[in-house]
């Protein structure tokens, strides 16, 4: 084998597919990526044998043929070379690179060891916009649980009908749920729970598409673009019923500039407790307070303008969980709904509109 490849392209390659390649296995080969070279192109594959990924690469073939080589050196020598073309040839299980004045030559493995990507048989498939698609997984991936004893928390819940598509994740402490109202045609009604990895595998190759298609089988869902395909078993289920934790009775309303709750809560939070991280949210007419006081570290407070009609009450909540949360939101003001202070509050954008209805359920933590 024999490639000659731009150094920005197989560089770029390298950073994406190497997030795949786990970084502890007692199966050697999977800490490899696979490299070959056939008439129809450059590909270079990775594999966890959960999460499988396959990418095209623009380049020039002199001589077809593969191997397979260690994933995390090859990309910290595509990382140290500097500008222009870059020579890839196989002899063996020998890998040469070649760029401008520096050569290096590492042991690889045969092609043969290499992990055969799977075969999806195919139960549904559509077609998203990749910034649509990727701003609702953003909006939901940060909740995944990472409790291996409940693998079903351990993703994020697709619900896809013909209006549309839902994404809910939830650790058990935070809930987001996003909703696309979108007609998707000759689609069938699918429930599929997803790992975060391919997910987040996803948005790194996601940049610069024009269109994702997705497809769902039985146990597995893959993701084609114009030069990568991602395939991806699913996480078995049932997922748990998350209605039921969302709130119907919170009816008193707080309404407040996201910046200013984000850099508040940043601020006061430094002197947080480092286990809980639980900041004091006191809201009274027109105004929120945010307090810390922590025995070993001292005392926080921040106040800030905001829109609350109610009776005063004190909560507390976990300052990383609503960071979190700030983060996912696009519009300028969000609205904290509330019932009591050992409740689960509600957070919604205000005014975002569109086509997405977006909102985060978190859990207070008991006042210390």
């Amino acid at each position: 084998m024999k490639i000659i490849v731009p150094l920005s392209e197989l560089s770029k390659k390298m950073n994406a597919i190497s997030s795949v390649v786990p970084g502890k296995t007692t199966m050697p080969i999977l800490s490899t990526v696979l490299v070959s070279a056939e008439k129809d192109g450059i590909h270079f594959s990775a594999t966890d044998l959960d999460i499988s990924v396959t990418s095209k690469v623009n380049g020039k073939v002199d001589e077809g043929g593969s191997v397979a080589v260690p994933a995390k050196k090859l990309a910290e020598i595509v990382k140290a070379l500097s500008k222009g073309e870059v020579t890839l040839q196989a002899s063996g299980e020998k890998l040469t690179i070649t760029c401008g004045k520096s050569r290096f030559v590492i042991n690889g493995r045969s092609a043969d060891d290499f992990p055969k990507i799977p075969k999806q048989q195919t139960e549904t498939s559509f077609s998203i916009d990749p910034d649509t698609l990727t701003g609702l997984i953003s909006k939901t991936i940060y909740a995944v649980s990472t409790d291996l004893t409940r693998p079903a928390l351990c993703g994020v819940l697709w619900e896809i009908t013909r209006k549309g598509i839902s994404m809910v994740s939830t650790d058990g402490h935070r809930l987001a749920k996003v909703e696309l109202a979108r007609e998707i045609e000759d689609v069938e009604s699918t429930k599929a729970i997803i790992p975060p990895k391919a997910l987040s595998t996803l948005k790194a190759y996601a940049e610069n598409e024009e269109e994702i298609q997705i497809s769902i089988g039985e146990n597995s869902i893959s993701f084609d673009m114009t030069d990568t395909s991602i395939y991806s078993r699913l996480l078995e289920g049932p997922f748990p019923n998350y209605e039921k934790v969302i709130p119907e009775k919170n009816d008193k309303e707080l309404v407040v500039s996201k910046d200013s709750l984000a850099n508040a809560t940043k601020r006061v939070s430094i002197l947080s407790d480092s286990l809980t991280h639980q900041v004091v949210f006191s809201a009274k007419e027109n105004t929120l307070t945010l307090h810390v006081s922590t025995q070993e570290l001292g005392e926080a407070k921040e106040e800030i303008s905001a829109n609350f009609s109610a009776e005063p009450m004190d909560i507390g909540y976990n300052a990383s969980y609503i960071m979190d949360i700030l983060k996912t939101i696009e519009a300028d003001d969000i609205s904290l709904k509330l019932d009591r202070a050992d409740n689960a509050g509600m957070i919604e954008p205000v005014a975002e509109g569109g086509d997405i209805k977006h909102v985060c359920i978190i859990m207070p933590l008991r006042i210390s």
